[in-house]
Formats: structure tokens, sequence, C-alpha cells
């Protein structure tokens, strides 16, 4: 058996930077941008793409955690009811869901695709996983729901400001 060796050019590809469209996409989510390529397929890995048309319901209030939910593109519409009066709207380098998988809680709101929307679903336990792993993320995501839970008076509240759990 002839042992394998990298040419120089394989070394090169392997170093440079990921291009997977997914990838990028997940570095426009602020609290993303500094992972590691390592970390964003892992994250890719572990998730799976779904497409909410325009009016869909992504999910509704008192349901049960299941993941992080990141809008790739289009815009959901968050509420506290389907229909009821907009709490937030999230669109593509931003996240939702985060609020009852950190408190451990069920759906604080209801969401939906105002626009025709690619959103991706990274499980509970792949959540937890990133999160354990990378404690500077975990910090920046813990701010942003704080920052959300003041915007809306705390956890369930109907307030004017983009919880969305």
């Amino acid at each position: 058996m002839i042992p394998y060796s990298r040419t120089e050019r394989e070394v090169e590809a392997v170093v440079r930077r990921i291009t997977h469209s997914l990838v990028k996409a997940l570095r426009q989510v602020r609290e993303f941008a500094g992972l590691s390529d390592a970390a964003l397929l892992e994250v890719v890995g572990a998730s799976v793409n779904l497409f909410f048309p325009a009016g869909a319901v992504v999910f509704r209030k008192g349901a049960t955690s299941d993941g992080l939910y990141v809008v790739l593109s289009g815009r959901v519409i968050v509420a506290d009811e389907p229909g009821g009066p907009e709490v937030a709207q999230i669109g593509p380098g931003d996240y939702f869901g985060e609020q009852s998988l950190l408190l451990e809680t069920t759906r604080s709101h209801s969401v939906a695709a105002v626009q025709d929307a690619e959103i991706l679903v990274l499980p509970a336990s792949s959540f937890q996983r990133l999160l354990e792993g990378n404690p500077v993320l975990a910090g920046q995501v813990e701010d942003k729901l704080r920052a959300r839970l003041a915007a809306t008076d705390g956890p369930g509240s109907a307030g004017q400001g983009p919880a969305a759990g």
C-alpha cells in the first residue's frame, strides 16, 4: 500500500477559508461570525434547512422548544398569537428560539413567515453543545437574550421588543 501524502496544493486547499454557502450565511449572524470553520461546519451538519411560504406558522406560543432558528432568507414575524399584533420582525442574519432553549421553557411567542423564508434549524442538543464549546458565543447569545427580554419586559411578555422564544 502506498502511503497517502498531500501535495502542497492540497494542503493549501484544506487551509483556505471554507466557501460553503451555509457557512457564509452563518457568518452573517453577528454572534456566529467569530466561530471557526470547523464549528460552523458542525452547525451545518447538525441542522436542517426548512422552507416556510409566506403566511406559514413556524411555531406556536406554548410549543415545546426543539431548536434554534436562523433566518437565511425572507422574514418572519413574532407575535403573541398568529395573526396578532407584531412584536418583531426577524430577517436574514438573525435568529430566534434561543429564549425557550436557554430558559428551558415552552415557546413564549408564535412565529410565522411574513415572506417566503428559508430557515436553518439547529436542534436543541446541538445548540447546547455549540454553546458549551464556545463560551464567547454563549455570552453573546445570553447578552442578546437579556436585551430582548428587557425590550419585552420579561419572558412571555407581549411587549414591543424582539424576543421570540
